[in-house]
């Protein structure tokens, strides 16, 4: 009874465990695409996604004032501004743009 006790939790384990990982993580990631740049009175908002076990790279994802979401590329000089601004992860942060 033991060994049938033993054998059902490990095999639970390994269940629980390889339910946990991702097959393919690009498959979660909420860009498909991104963009260099958009013009900063255009935008409305923007949210920031670290990298995380659901996605294996950094994404910004902007709001635009006239509507819509575009992916911003984190390796641009406006993605990198903007990771550099310390905006709140997960979090929609308003732009404030420079005259």
């Amino acid at each position: 009874m033991r060994n049938i006790t033993a054998t059902l939790l490990l095999v639970l384990m390994a269940a629980m465990i390889i339910n946990c990982i991702p097959m393919n993580t690009s498959q979660r990631c909420s860009c498909k695409g991104t963009v260099k740049a958009l013009r900063c009175h255009n935008i409305s908002e923007v949210r920031v996604y670290p990298s995380s076990a659901f996605c294996d790279r950094t994404e910004i994802v902007v709001k635009r004032k006239m509507g819509g979401k575009v992916c911003l590329d984190p390796a641009s000089r406006q993605g990198k501004q903007i990771l550099s601004s310390n905006l709140s992860p997960d979090r929609w942060s308003p732009v404030k743009c420079r005259s």
